[in-house]
Formats: structure tokens, C-alpha cells, sequence
């Protein structure tokens, strides 16, 4: 298991903390403070009164020497300076005031009194320790814990258990990262076990004990679990309390009139996993570690749950030498490190309240996951004090060194990734353009952290997909070959994938290479399709609306509009449904002076203006301008064309196209030059038709030139 980057000497204990006499029945000194039992929850209220930084720490043993010969085996230390402690204590059941108290002299704390939602609220600003009762706490208030909340909910079964917790927090918590390592396992992983992590077939029951030896600091795992059991591989880490007999086969009481239900095991009918029994487990109470991730469903349970607490993991540790347990609230998908970033950010100094809503944060900002984390324990705890605790990111311009170390570095950057697959692990944070760097925590080295392309996910949901689906929709209107298309989204889709999920530079570099050459793809689609149409409306009398398949679906609007080419008030607007109102929405406007002028795409998504001569020379000649304007927020691929139906035959040309892109607000004007011929050229009127693809959507605006002699 990886051990701290610099270890402590091991903390002077009394003789009688390691089982020798104490020095008066029911008191011992440890760490050189005194811990006096207390018999009746009378005396332990006044004793709690009376406890200071320095005084004695009153608690209600359960078991005295089992206490005794616990805190023996544990670092302890009587370090109540500032530095090791944050935030506030909040007490909202009375009966567990005594224990508030304790936790909150003994660490020089502020203690406050209030209910669940005052504590939630000051969490948003600074680690908050709640203290309560654990069937005060239900699944409704694990739901209002937003992910960015500090709070630590230091939650018991009874006052005996909170009353020891207290005790252990106040000495071991302090103590236990500087002369212990850290530990982690994964269940569902496939990478191979390494020294300080246990991985697939190697993450049972008897591995994890052997890998916990004497104890950790941080232990974190990640597997499937449920309400009463985290699974290993064969058997798991399970919830029963040790301490309890069986519940009776008997109706629960509800809580709220929500039932809580009895499992298997608490009916006295062994484990719900037939291939096992209630021994074959790992006792979460048996487990030796001091700060505990365990990252699977639904393992958040206190009071007022579908099943009664007496089988919650996080409370069943609470009472053997874990002192704060973060597990997961309802069902967690993705960031599957998550739990290797909770132990980096404890060694990098962090307070656990601090921690949690890090990790929460680093949950929420990976697009492949969902859930979060909830703390049982004490929030403003701050295990491993940092020399330097700031948390100025520094800025990625380009590339940064990250060196082999047991925290996290905080880095900013638009995108962020290792340059070579064993450097550092890169998270995003939930702050938008900083990001997280593990090391040896995640079982990678040193190197170099490199500014990358950002993920496509985005750039393919809002253009990539709307463009091909309009390209698509162009099938019965144009010339556009569907098979092309499809081949083009499949291989755009699979360089998405490949970006997301890359962990290196050298990966996403070339998933962003693929995924362009796919737009450049479409890019070329489009243009070609709009001079494939030109050229066919050289050829012959055109209207966009030839291919539009009947029957059509109209809807005329009311108000007139105004004629970009004369002027007046007199077009009237159709919006068109073809195909018997199933094809795309399409619109078809006509001037009553003019003729046709627009036709096409309903909803276009840029400005486009033609500029043309209402009169010309015959033999001269003219020439018609297409200015295009993209919106302010996003690019835009044109394509352009213009042409003159028949125009061969009618010896009034014009053929052309051009394809470009626009940068967001940015605008390009096109030029078409159109030529008569002084003698065989009828001198009437002519339509300029000129096609506009923007992103697949493709328009076919009309003005109209009178050649005179």
C-alpha cells in the first residue's frame, strides 16, 4: 500500500493506553489526555459541559477495555490546534447534545444549535459537522444535500457509539494519516492489482484483510452494493451490526408512514445471497481503516430507510475504528476514480467537509456520471495539514510538470490531459476550466499535463447531428446520397467516443483529427450538392419546389410582408409541409409583383442578402452579389451557388459556386457574374436563382434581372 510522502515517528503512549493499569478505575491518559468513562447519560451530559482543549474526554463505554485496548492500537495524538480542525458543530437532537459538546470543545469549534436545513445552509460556505441521532436522518434529507454542501453528518445508532466516536475522532483523526498509508480496490476493474490497490479477482474478502494488515488512513472502494453490503469478489463487506441481535420477524414501525423493512438476515434467515452465509462476509465494523470512500449504490443509509439501519455499512463502521465514512446516496454511475481522488485531496490538506463536495463536484463535472456522496462524520476534521494549503490553480499554458506526489495539483485550463497514458491522471472540477492531477494516489507517475482539444460531445450534439439530419432530410429535394451520409455519422460518432475516452494527449488529438475530417466531410457534401444543382438549372426551367412531394400541407400567414427586390408590402408567406405534412417544415414565399422569392429550409439560422441590377444592357455584363451573415455564437459552413434556368439555351448565363466558413458574427460576400449575348439574347426578364447551404439547410432565394436592347 503507498505510505505518506514523508512519515512521522509514531506518538508517545501511555502504558496504560497500550493495557496496562489505569491510573484510576475507569480513566486513562492517551496522547497525554485523559479519557474518564462516565456511567449514566446524566454524568456524561455534565462531564461534556466541562470538556476544554486540554481537559479530560468524557465517554460511555459500551465496552471499556474493548475501548481501551482500541485506542492502544490506533496513532493518537492531543493536537487541537486550528490547523487540524474547520468549520462549526451543529446539534439538532437534543439527545445527543452531550456528544456535540465534546466534539466541539475538545477542537476549539464554534457549537450551534438548529435544525437540518440551518446546518445545510452554513455548509454551503464552511465545513459543518451535524450531530444526531442516525433515524433523525432519512433518504429526503440525503436528496436536499447539494453536492457542493461541507457537511458531515455525525450520525450513531445510540449515544454510547457517538460518545466513543467522538473520543476516537478527537485523537486518532488527527494522528491516523501521518503514520498509516492508504489503500484502494475496484471490484469492477479490469487493470492489474499494483502495490496499494486491489483490483478484479484480487478484491475478496481475505485479500482486503490482508491488504488492511494493522490498519489505513484512507481506504477507498468501488463496486456494486445495496443498502446492507458492498461485494467484493465472493463475498463483500457487510453492514450487520455485530453489536445487536436479530430484529424479530415482525411488523417495522414506520417512520413518517414510510415502512422500513426487515432483510433476510435481520429475519434471522441468514444472508440474501444464497451462495453465502452472514460469516463468510468482512464485518464493516472488522474493517481497520480511519477515512473510508466507498463508492456504490445505494450504501447511504441512516433512519427512515427502505430497510432499518441496523444493517448500514457507513454505521456499522462508525463503530469499529473508521472515524468519517463517505458513501453513496441512491445510484452512482462513472467517475471511477473518484475514490482516488479523496484520498489525494486528504493528504493535500483538506478538511473531509472540503473533501466531499471536491469529490461531489468531480462526480457531477465527468459527462459519464451521476450520483453523489454523503459524509457520515466529522466534517471539519482536517487529517494530513498541508504546509502550503493554498489552492491557486496554476495555469496549464501549453504544458506543466506535474511531479509524483501523494496529493493533488490544481491545474486551469480550457482542457487538460496527460501527454503519455502512465502520467497523471487528469478529473475535471466542478469550477469550469480547472482540473485535478493525481499521481501515486491513482497509481500513475510523474509527467506532463498538456492544454488539448476540448470533448466533441458538444460540438456533435449542436451542429454535427442537426447538420447531417437536415443534410438527410434533402434526400427527396436534391441529389444527396443517403449512404454517404451514414458513413459519414458513423465515423464522426465513433471519433466522439474516442475522445471521451481518452486519457492521454496523444489519443485525443487524434480523435479530434477524426471527427474533423468528418465535418471537412460534410463540408464537401454540402458544396458539391449545391454545384451539382447548379449545373442542373443551367439546363433547365427550375423552381426549388419541383421535388417537393405532394400532397402538400400549407399554412398561409395572414400579414403581408415586404419584397427584398421592390420593395412593397405584397409577399405572401407559406409555411409547407410536403408529403402529405410528413416531409421537414419548409417555407415558399411569393411576391405578387415579382414572383417566387424565397423557398426552402423553414428555419435558415444566418442573414442572407442578394444584390442584383433591376435592369441590364444586353450584351453587358451583370453581376449579383450573396452577402451571408452567421450569428454571433457559432459558425457556420456556406456553401453558395447561382444560376439562371436555362440559361444556356435562353444565351443568359450564369454557373457558379463557392464553398467557405464563417467564424461566429462573422459575414462573406459572393460575386456571380452573368453574360448576354448582344444578338441572340430576348430582352426580357430572367430569375437568378441562388442556392444558400448553411450547416445543411439550404434555401433558394430568387431576384429577377430585366435585360433590355
Amino acid at each position: 500500500m503507498s505510505r505518506p510522502a514523508e512519515p512521522f515517528p509514531a506518538p508517545a503512549q501511555d502504558p496504560a493506553a497500550a493495557g496496562a493499569e489505569p491510573a484510576a478505575p475507569g480513566r486513562f491518559t492517551v496522547a497525554g489526555r485523559t479519557v474518564a468513562a462516565v456511567e449514566n447519560e446524566a454524568d456524561y451530559a455534565e462531564a461534556a459541559r466541562r470538556t476544554g482543549c486540554d481537559g479530560p474526554l468524557p465517554v460511555l463505554p459500551r465496552d471499556w477495555q474493548r475501548l481501551r485496548a482500541t485506542l492502544g492500537a490506533l496513532p493518537v495524538t492531543s493536537d487541537s490546534t486550528p490547523r487540524r480542525w474547520r468549520g462549526a458543530v451543529f446539534v439538532c437532537d437534543p439527545a445527543y447534545a452531550p456528544a456535540g459538546q465534546v466534539l466541539a470543545r475538545a477542537s476549539g469549534r464554534p457549537l450551534l444549535h438548529g435544525d437540518f436545513g440551518e446546518a445545510l445552509r452554513a455548509s454551503r460556505d464552511h465545513p459543518v459537522t451535524l450531530v444526531a441521532g442516525a433515524d433523525t436522518v432519512s433518504h429526503e434529507d440525503f436528496t436536499a444535500v447539494p453536492p457542493d454542501a461541507r457537511l458531515g453528518l455525525f450520525v450513531t445508532r445510540d449515544l454510547v457509539t457517538a460518545s466513543e466516536l467522538a473520543v476516537r475522532t478527537v485523537l486518532h483523526g488527527p494522528a491516523a494519516a501521518a503514520h498509516r498509508g492508504d489503500l484502494s480496490f475496484d471490484v469492477v476493474s479490469m487493470e492489474p492489482t499494483a502495490p496499494g490497490r486491489l483490483t478484479g479477482a484480487n478484491a475478496t474478502v481475505e485479500g482486503l484483510r490482508d491488504a488492511l494488515g494493522d490498519g489505513v488512513a484512507v481506504l477507498s472502494g468501488r463496486s456494486h452494493a445495496r443498502e446492507c453490503v458492498l461485494h467484493l469478489n465472493g463475498a463483500g463487506i457487510c453492514g450487520l451490526s455485530a453489536n445487536r441481535p436479530l430484529l424479530p420477524l415482525a411488523p417495522a414501525p414506520a417512520h413518517s408512514g414510510r415502512p422500513e423493512h426487515l432483510t433476510a438476515c435481520q429475519q434471522n434467515a441468514g444472508c440474501w445471497r444464497g451462495d453465502l452465509d452472514v460469516p463468510d462476509h468482512l464485518r464493516a465494523s472488522e474493517v481497520r481503516a480511519a477515512f473510508v470512500m466507498l463508492d456504490g449504490c445505494q450504501l447511504a443509509l441512516a433512519g427512515q430507510g427502505p430497510v432499518r439501519a441496523d444493517v448500514s455499512v457507513p454505521l456499522t463502521m462508525l463503530e469499529g475504528s473508521a472515524i468519517a465514512v463517505a458513501a453513496a446516496a441512491g445510484t452512482r454511475k462513472g467517475a471511477s476514480r473518484a475514490g482516488q481522488l479523496f484520498q489525494a485531496l486528504i493528504r493535500g490538506g483538506l478538511a473531509l467537509g472540503d473533501v466531499l463536495s471536491e469529490v461531489n463536484g468531480a462526480i457531477g463535472a465527468e459527462p459519464d456520471a451521476f450520483g453523489k456522496l454523503v459524509l457520515f462524520g466529522d466534517a471539519g476534521l482536517v487529517p494530513a495539514p498541508a504546509r502550503d494549503a493554498s489552492r491557486t490553480p496554476v495555469e496549464v499554458r501549453g504544458r506543466v510538470h506535474v511531479p509524483d506526489r501523494s496529493d493533488a495539483v490544481l491545474l486551469a485550463g480550457p482542457s487538460l490531459l496527460a501527454e503519455r497514458g502512465d502520467g497523471p491522471l487528469v478529473m475535471r472540477r466542478a469550477q469550469q476550466g480547472t482540473w485535478w492531477a493525481l499521481t501515486s494516489a491513482a497509481g500513475r507517475g510523474a509527467g506532463e499535463v498538456v492544454a488539448v482539444p476540448v470533448p466533441l460531445d458538444g460540438t456533435w450534439r449542436t451542429r454535427a447531428v442537426p447538420w447531417i439530419r437536415r443534410l438527410r432530410d434533402l434526400a427527396g429535394l436534391l441529389k444527396a446520397d443517403p449512404a454517404e451520409l451514414d458513413g459519414i455519422e458513423r465515423r464522426a460518432a465513433a471519433a466522439v467516443l474516442k475522445r471521451a475516452r481518452a486519457e492521454d494527449a496523444p489519443a485525443a488529438e487524434e480523435a479530434t483529427r477524426e471527427f474533423q475530417a468528418e465535418l471537412d466531410g460534410l463540408r464537401a457534401f454540402q458544396a458539391r450538392l449545391i454545384a451539382d444543382e447548379v449545373d442542373w438549372i443551367r439546363e433547365n426551367f427550375y423552381t426549388f419546389t419541383d421535388n417537393w412531394a405532394p400532397p402538400w400541407s400549407v399554412r398561409t400567414h395572414d400579414e403581408p410582408a415586404e419584397c427584398p427586390q421592390c420593395g412593397g408590402r405584397t409577399v405572401t408567406r407559406n409555411d409547407v409541409w410536403p408529403a402529405g405534412g410528413t416531409g421537414s417544415a419548409l417555407c415558399y414565399a411569393v411576391c405578387a409583383r415579382c414572383g417566387e422569392i424565397a423557398s426552402g429550409a423553414a428555419r435558415f439560422g444566418c442573414d442572407v442578402t442578394v444584390r442584383a441590377p433591376t435592369g441590364q444592357v444586353r450584351g453587358e455584363e451583370f453581376t449579383v452579389g450573396v452577402t451571408v451573415r452567421a450569428p454571433a455564437d457559432r459558425p457556420l459552413a456556406v456553401a453558395v451557388g447561382a444560376s439562371i434556368p436555362n440559361g444556356r439555351r435562353l444565351h443568359c448565363d450564369m454557373a457558379g459556386s463557392r464553398s467557405f466558413e464563417l467564424g461566429p458574427g462573422g459575414s462573406a460576400v459572393t460575386e456571380f457574374t452573368g453574360v448576354s449575348d448582344r444578338a441572340r439574347t430576348k430582352p426580357d426578364q430572367y430569375a437568378v436563382r441562388v442556392l444558400v447551404a448553411v450547416d445543411g439547410a439550404v434555401r433558394c432565394l430568387t431576384q429577377y434581372v430585366w435585360v433590355r436592347s
